[in-house]
């Protein structure tokens, strides 16, 4: 489990996916893994729905991916 925080995101992402990416931040940053890791896997799953929804491109997917450790 990782988080690049060199791979900047767009500011206007859907909110529910901020809320997710400063929860599972907070995990990180207080070496929760067992939390994160959980949310991680909604995360994983919340991404993949609004890629399929036509609310972020592949190339978000992707970023974010990389960013939190997915791919």
């Amino acid at each position: 489990m990782y988080l690049d925080e060199s791979i900047l995101l767009r500011e206007d992402l859907p909110e529910s996916l901020q809320r997710d990416f400063k929860e599972l931040e907070e995990y990180y940053d207080k070496g929760d893994w067992f939390r994160f890791d959980m949310l991680m896997e909604e995360v994983e799953a919340s991404v993949k729905a609004h890629y399929l929804a036509g609310k972020i491109t592949r190339e978000e997917l992707n970023l974010i991916f990389r960013k939190y450790g997915v791919a």
